[in-house]
Parts: C-alpha cells; sequence; structure tokens
C-alpha cells in the first residue's frame, strides 16, 4: 500500500482516481462474478493471487498469446497493472517482461523509431514538439516531418489492394506467408511495384515482386544489437556477402542517395550511424551516449541509459542506479512529470472473434521451438526440416471424437476468410474447442484462415482467436 500510495496513479475513463477508485473499478472483478467466465474457480483465482503478490520476487513473462489480440494493449497494460498495485516491480527478479518475437524487435525497431508512428527513443510523429526536437536533431526544416503517422502494416496492405500505396520496399519479413487474411491482400502485392530485399530465395513474398535485392545474413553485416532487457551488443562481421548481396544499410543508402536525400542521411557507413544514433540518444531519456563501439567490444554489450564512458550500465530503471532518478527517491517513473507510474482502470469488453454455430471452434496459431517465423531460416537446414512435422492441425481428443477424427486424417478447416486443407494430429496439448497451426510451413499457408482484425491502439493483427468448423474429408 505504501508503494502504490507514494508511486502509483489510477487513471479511470473520467481521470484520476485514487485507492478508493480502483477498489470500486475492481468490484466487477470479483472472482466470484468472473469464474464463470475465465473457466478458473474463485479459489484457485485468490490462491494465485496470494502467491502473485505474497513473493518475494514474482516475474511474469509472456509471449504472443497476449499481444497478437484485438485486446492486446488492454492485456499488457494489465499485466504492468499487477506488478504495480502489488509492488511487484523495480526489485531483483520482479518485474513485467514481455518477449518480443523478432530479434532485435527492440533495439532495431522500437528504440530507432522505425514504426509508422514512431521517432527515436520514446518519441511520438503526431507529438508537435517531438517532431520539433527531431527536426533540430537532423538538422531539418521546421515542418519537414510529416505531422501525421504513416500506415501500419494491415492498412498499409489495404491501401496497396486499393491502389493507394504505388510501391513498397520490403526488407526483413515474408507478408506473403505472415500476413493474416492472406488472400486478401495477396492481390496488393501484385497490384503495387514491390520491391523485395531478402536473403533467402523463393519465399512467397519473393513470388510477388517485381524486384529483388539480394540482402547479407547477419553473420556478413556488422551493427549493433539491442535486446528485451535494453543491452545493446555489438555484432561484428565474420564474412564477405556472395555476389551481389550486401547489407540492409548499404542498400538503403543507396536508394537515399537515388532519391536526392544525401542533404537528410549523412551517415554512411555503421560505425558513423551508430555514432549518430548516440547523439541522438543524449537528448532523451534512453541516453546511451557512453556506449562507444569500442566499449561495446570490450563489454559485449551494455544497459541503457549509459549517459557517460564512465557508467557502467543500468540494469533496472526507475530506482537508484537510474542516472534519471533524483537523489534520495527510491522509485521514480519520470516517462511522467508528477514521476508516477499510471495505471489504466479498463473494462474488459470482449472484441475477439466468437464461435458460433456456423464456426464453432477457435483457430490459435503460433511458433514451435525449432522454427523461426516462416521458416526461411530454419526450415532450409536439413537437420531442422527432417527432425521437426510438416504443417498440420492440432486437435484435443474431445473435439476429434465428437467430429469422427482420427489422428493422421485429413480435414478441411474453415474461416469466414478462407479455406485450408492438411493432416489433423489429435492430441491433449490443445484446449477443449480449439484448434492449433504453426505458420513456419509455406505449404500449409495457415494464415489464409487467419482473421485481420485489430488492437484499436497497437494495430496488432488477432492471430489467437478466430473462428473456425472442421470437417474430415475422405
Amino acid at each position: 500500500e505504501d508503494f502504490v500510495r507514494d508511486h502509483v496513479a489510477f487513471q479511470g475513463p473520467e481521470g484520476r482516481v485514487g485507492w478508493e477508485g480502483l477498489c470500486a473499478f475492481l468490484a466487477d472483478y470479483a472472482p466470484e462474478k468472473v469464474q464463470e467466465r475465465v473457466g478458473i474457480p474463485a479459489a484457485q483465482i485468490r490462491n494465485v493471487a496470494s502467491l502473485f503478490a505474497g513473493s518475494r520476487a514474482t516475474m511474469s513473462l509472456w509471449t504472443m498469446g497476449l499481444n497478437q489480440r484485438v485486446d492486446g494493449v488492454a492485456l499488457n497494460t494489465t499485466m504492468n497493472a499487477l506488478h504495480l498495485i502489488t509492488g511487484q516491480i523495480n526489485k531483483r527478479g520482479a518485474t513485467p517482461m514481455s518477449l518480443t518475437g523478432q530479434a532485435n524487435a527492440c533495439g532495431g525497431v522500437r528504440d530507432t523509431g522505425s514504426l509508422a508512428h514512431l521517432l527515436p527513443h520514446g518519441r511520438f510523429v503526431n507529438n508537435s514538439q517531438h517532431r520539433h526536437e527531431m527536426e533540430q536533431l537532423w538538422g531539418v526544416p521546421a515542418g519537414r516531418i510529416q505531422p501525421t503517422p504513416g500506415l501500419d502494416a494491415i492498412h498499409l496492405f489495404q491501401a496497396m489492394n486499393d491502389g493507394e500505396v504505388k510501391c513498397v520496399l520490403n526488407m526483413c519479413t515474408n507478408p506473403a506467408q505472415s500476413m493474416p487474411n492472406l488472400d486478401s491482400y495477396a492481390k496488393g502485392m501484385e497490384r503495387s511495384f514491390f520491391v523485395v530485399v531478402d536473403a533467402f530465395e523463393d519465399t512467397l513474398s519473393m513470388r510477388h515482386a517485381d524486384v529483388v535485392l539480394p540482402a547479407a545474413l547477419w553473420i556478413e553485416k556488422e551493427g549493433v544489437f539491442g535486446q528485451s532487457e535494453r543491452r545493446y551488443q555489438l555484432v561484428e562481421k565474420l564474412l564477405s556477402p556472395p555476389g551481389e548481396a550486401r547489407s540492409d544499410l548499404e542498400i538503403l543508402i543507396d536508394l537515399a542517395e537515388r532519391l536526392g536525400l544525401d542533404d537528410v542521411v549523412t551517415a554512411k557507413t555503421a560505425p558513423e550511424v551508430w555514432e549518430e544514433y548516440r547523439e541522438l540518444s543524449s537528448h532523451s531519456k534512453y541516453d546511451f551516449s557512453g556506449m562507444t563501439r569500442a566499449r561495446l567490444r570490450e563489454h559485449r554489450g551494455l544497459q541503457w541509459p549509459c549517459p557517460s564512458e564512465e557508467h557502467p550500465g543500468t540494469a533496472r530503471r526507475y530506482m537508484p542506479g537510474d542516472p534519471f532518478v533524483p537523489a534520495g527517491k527510491d522509485h521514480y517513473f519520470y516517462g511522467k512529470p508528477d514521476g508516477r507510474a499510471v495505471v489504466h482502470l479498463t473494462p474488459y469488453e470482449r472484441r475477439s472473434e466468437e464461435p458460433d454455430d456456423e464456426y464453432p471452434l477457435v483457430l490459435n496459431t503460433g511458433r514451435i521451438l525449432e522454427q523461426w517465423h516462416t521458416g526461411t531460416m530454419t526450415d532450409r537446414i536439413a537437420p531442422i526440416r527432417n527432425g521437426t512435422p510438416r504443417g498440420h492441425f492440432e486437435m484435443h481428443g474431445f473435439d476429434a471424437r465428437r467430429l469422427d477424427i482420427g489422428d493422421g486424417d485429413t480435414v478441411e478447416v474453415k474461416s469466414r476468410y478462407g479455406r485450408l486443407e492438411g493432416p489433423c494430429r489429435v492430441t491433449t496439448n490443445t484446449l477443449v474447442g480449439t484448434v492449433f497451426a504453426t505458420f513456419y510451413d509455406s505449404e500449409l499457408p495457415i494464415n489464409v484462415l487467419v482473421t485481420d482484425r485489430h488492437d484499436p491502439v497497437s494495430k496488432q493483427p488477432d492471430f489467437k482467436t478466430t473462428a473456425v468448423s472442421v470437417r474430415k474429408l475422405g
């Protein structure tokens, strides 16, 4: 209670509320009231809550199951809220931690501002002060950065379908296999001038390409890698890329020069880019200006903030040891002017696709341990390919018996977006009422079935809850 009183604020629909406001909000979510909805007895909910709050240190780890949903933002903020209202944060072993799905997603995407709505180091495109800061730092005229965020992936591909986006440069991803509601977006890749930069031949996306640019692999280029724990690590070049393959940076620099943007893109090499990026960071709460390339080579990774070359890096933010925490403060959440972390009291709203008589089961998609993303790297390695099953559906034995489906039978799975045939494995790993499938196998492009409904804030598609029907074939 002391931690909450001193360091947490509660944001309701009408504004800030106190502890009493939190208690009033939670009255509708008492275990006895929600046990039927969530399928977990009230006593078990209370036991888990007691373990969570009473532990000496609680860490929450989650992957795409919370993120790739129409209510992903609300689920993530709720996980953070659980840690804040129990004080399970800012101490050794106690933290909420989202495990990202792609390597370097934190460093190379989030921190650099490489999303349609972001600018570097926690700045936002729709914030005029942030735009002005970056225009000054980049030395470009005021107003050069457009005030409207760019298109997220779903709306970008819809705009390609509609002919509003004429040309797309596609790097480091395989959307012809990974996009939801896949068939509806294929025509956009055909209609636009589609340039694919890839290190692997014959991906599904490459088949839609007008131009293919061969890219260097990670061991064939150098750069800095950013991990989930804010650790930046230098990855050095081990081999020269074959043939005409070049690094992503060289390709982007070449494009910038051909577009006449030499005056904007002045850093041309990986070391020059890092020096510019270090300087940009010094004007933010990310400040890692102390991470010289020489230090990264020596230390094998440092955690930001790291504001000087003598600073050891920051293991935990918002507490003593963080250079942005004022002296005498035991916790200080400096992302907000008053130094308080905010818990948003967001009412539960079921927005995911509901099963019905026509589509009575729920399709959940995801990864397996051995295969990464769309299999462009891992599925080409013979021991991995031979040691993992080809794409298939998995169904609980209860549902399989009800539908007269045996292990190994071929089934047809239909959704509101498409249909697909494939083998079915009967298992107890999945929940009753659900079907699971991985998406790494290009021969079973599971995303033709998946809804493209998405979270209204993050725009993350709901890969986890598509209503489907299943029937045995043959």
